[in-house]
């Protein structure tokens, strides 16, 4: 690969994090001789990456927004002068009137754009800045162009290379398994999970340790659980002080915390190597996201744990995010219909529509972003250059996508590697199964509970391996309908015996589509595996999951509670 950049070829670069993407710009930049131009997207990041460089004896400089004015013009003379072999900049800085020109006066001789995955719309950390880089990207040519990503998807790569115009670049997508992280999916209920979290990390050898929680009171109230506990936690949230973040994160980094609770505002460009234990104390929003955050475990190499704790009921909460994150499609129509080629003060648009203020706020970034709508830097909305809708309609589908495709992952009994690395479309892994998780080695899991089949569970196992025997691969609706009878079996009884089956090795759980009405469909197979022959069975003992406790409910029948808002 770093031929390829060397040699002045365009690339498309995926590996995951920890994999050391960044030598694949450096080394090809030094070689090339002059500067290679970085564009970035966190402040934190730029600084990490400029720190280590100098610390290399290397000329680096950055220019962002936490810097002063002079810092950053002192920084583009010395770009000017050749004096630098690295300038980090943000991508924001191409938006600045002559700051491309002034680039392009004494070209790069690389330009390399990390977290490419920013400039889809179907990216899990979308930044509508990054879609400027294609506008800006031929004054700096003939410089070859390197995207790096950690976190993209086929679909996503597909986009990064049409964004970018990058059409005659080479690709090299690998290197998503990770040998060293055993990874387990636990359904706990939401009252439930601090205790497990407590009980995990009250043992030394499973941190230091990150855990992700849904929301900001969940890691604030965590956080407090732990240090109780006399263990060196700390929150992390968007809602805490710059200063204060930092400090938490440099403590953390030195070794003075041991627990970091976090929400998805903690990790980029966080490199610390001995994370024992990430833990997910609700179902994560994407794939993407989530394999990126368990990636922060174990980058010394050492054996580390990645626990998901989950349960139905995240789905409703993703399903509200969904709906407050993403209009309808009705919402931003009522909006683009009163824009007009005049600006219109943005609070006398939304009293004008009787749309909910935070809504509306949400619905006419989203127009800005598809182009339906322009916004001044005096809040004068105006109609925007294009067609919004298609756009829109595209990336909310996608969204739902990523919703459903974390949910499959959690609830399909197959090797957890296995299931991320064909999530990522890595070319190069040879699609064995790890051995590691909880689906490959049930006796090593940290926090499942298993137990003996009934005679039930037990008679529904033979009866799926016999029907496999005679026809292979049936989906898991068919089993239910045709095998089990629905009204003899349960699907829920159904899921976890499949399970069971896959942890054993008798049975392997595969993903498949159809299209409906023009939708993709997706449903999973149930594939025989060797030696899952029903006689068999006694020589593969099954373990069950035991089933989460359930809260009894309120509800007084002939009553609906009213739900609140």
């Amino acid at each position: 690969m770093c031929r390829a950049v060397e040699a002045g070829r365009d690339v498309l670069l995926v590996m995951p994090t920890g994999a050391g993407k960044s030598l694949c710009y450096q080394l090809p930049g030094l070689a090339r001789g002059g500067t290679t131009l970085v564009i970035s997207p966190l402040i934190a990041l730029m600084e990490d990456q400029v720190g280590q460089l100098l610390a290399r004896g290397l000329r680096a400089e950055r220019i962002h927004s936490g810097r002063d004015r002079g810092a950053s013009r002192a920084a583009c003379v010395r770009y000017l002068d050749g004096a630098l072999d690295f300038l980090f900049i943000a991508p924001e800085r191409l938006k600045v009137p002559g700051f491309p020109e002034m680039l392009a006066r004494r070209k790069p001789v690389l330009v390399a754009i990390d977290e490419a995955h920013c400039i889809s719309q179907g990216g899990h950390d979308f930044r509508p800045e990054y879609r400027m880089l294609k506008e800006r990207l031929p004054l700096l040519r003939p410089a070859p162009i390197v995207a790096l990503t950690a976190t993209a998807t086929p679909m996503v790569q597909d986009d990064i290379v049409a964004e970018l115009r990058l059409e005659d670049s080479l690709r090299f997508i690998h290197g998503f398994r990770r040998t060293n992280i055993g990874v387990e999916v636990v359904e706990k209920n939401p009252g439930e999970r601090a205790d497990v979290v407590l009980e995990l990390l009250a043992d030394p050898a499973r941190r230091p340790a990150i855990v992700y929680a849904p929301t900001r009171k969940e890691a604030e109230g965590l956080a407090r659980k732990l240090a109780k506990r006399n263990l060196r936690a700390a929150p992390y949230h968007a809602g805490i002080a710059t200063r204060e973040r930092d400090e938490v994160q440099s403590a953390f980094l030195r070794g003075e915390r041991d627990v970091i609770v976090a929400t998805i505002a903690f990790g980029m460009g966080v490199d610390k190597p001995d994370v024992r234990t990430v833990l997910h104390t609700g179902l994560p929003g994407s794939v993407e996201g989530y394999y990126q955050e368990i990636g922060r475990a174990g980058r010394d190499g050492a054996p580390s744990r990645a626990v998901l704790l989950h349960s139905f009921v995240d789905t409703k909460t993703h399903a509200y995010f969904l709906e407050r994150d993403y209009p309808p499609v009705e919402t931003l129509a009522r909006i683009a219909s009163a824009l007009r080629d005049e600006g219109i003060p943005a609070d006398d648009l939304a009293r004008r529509t009787g749309i909910d203020e935070e809504i509306f706020d949400i619905a006419l970034q989203k127009l800005v972003v598809h182009g339906g709508a322009t916004v001044d830097v005096d809040r004068n909305a105006r109609r925007g250059p294009r067609a919004w809708q298609p756009g829109y309609e595209r990336q909310r589908a996608h969204r739902t996508d990523q919703l459903d495709r974390i949910l499959r992952f959690a609830t399909t009994p197959s090797c957890r590697m296995l299931q991320l690395v064909a999530h990522f479309g890595d070319r190069n892994d040879d699609g064995t199964p790890c051995g590691l998780c909880d689906v490959c080695a049930p006796s090593a899991s940290v926090a499942h509970a298993f137990r003996a089949p009934s005679d039930a569970e037990r008679v529904a196992a033979r009866k799926i391996l016999a029907a496999l025997r005679k026809r292979d691969g049936l989906a898991v609706g068919q089993i239910h309908r045709d095998v089990l009878g629905e009204k003899t079996v349960d699907r829920r009884m159904l899921e976890h015996v499949v399970g069971a089956l896959a942890r054993a090795g008798l049975v392997r759980v595969t993903t498949d589509t159809f299209d409906k009405g023009g939708e993709r469909i997706s449903f999973r197979r149930v594939h025989l595996a060797a030696g899952g022959a029903p006689d068999l069975l006694d020589d593969a003992p099954l373990s069950m999951e035991e089933e989460p406790k359930r809260r009894p409910s309120t509800r007084r029948k002939g009553k609906r509670r009213r739900s609140r808002r």
